[in-house]
């Protein structure tokens, strides 16, 4: 059972984003007894941004260039951290990051099931399914850490939402300091 949406809120906005105000939410539900993660995103107020040539197939990696929503999760007590993104089309990327944008793994396949429902040409929803063990997961819901963030917009115009972090004078999502409980 999904647990109540949080909003996420703009902490950045390019120029031509001034006067959108995208909404997005995301909900988490508690691992179930495989210890698979269930993460939903809701988005409206925002007509997609997207690339249909990236293929659905495997990990994209600048997928952030594009409309995403991305889950940034560390599952244990360790300074490393996972990134999953959905795009609009179904499309998705991940990462293993052992040191923000020096250090991480491109070649990780977690493995997750993600789905994606068009609901109108300015509303989308992305459903995530993590499977912990595939992150070094301990088993302890209290270590299961991270932020929610979404990327909607063209350049020039793309809105920067996060579940945690301060407004920013420049996007970043990296900052590991600013991870908490998702549950």
């Amino acid at each position: 059972m999904l647990i109540k949406p949080k909003p996420l809120r703009c902490v950045f906005a390019e120029p031509g984003a001034q006067g959108r105000n995208p909404k997005v939410s995301v909900s988490f539900a508690p691992p179930d007894s495989a210890g698979v993660l269930a993460v939903s995103f809701a988005v409206s107020g925002a007509t997609p941004h997207v690339n249909a040539t990236l293929s659905k197939e495997s990990s994209q990696w600048g997928l952030w260039d594009w409309d995403v929503v991305e889950l940034f999760l560390s599952a244990n007590d360790t300074p490393v951290y996972y990134e999953l993104q959905l795009s609009p089309l179904g499309q998705y990327f991940e990462l293993e990051i052992f040191e923000p944008r020096k250090r991480f793994n491109k070649q990780f396949a977690s493995g997750f099931g993600h789905s994606v429902n068009r609901l109108g040409a300015d509303a989308w929803q992305a459903e995530f399914k993590i499977p912990l063990s595939k992150l070094g997961w301990n088993g302890k819901v209290d270590t299961l850490r991270g932020n929610a963030f979404a990327i909607l917009g063209e350049p020039g115009a793309k809105s920067y939402l996060s579940l945690n972090l301060p407004e920013q004078e420049k996007p970043d999502f990296h900052l590991p300091q600013y991870f908490d409980r998702l549950i």
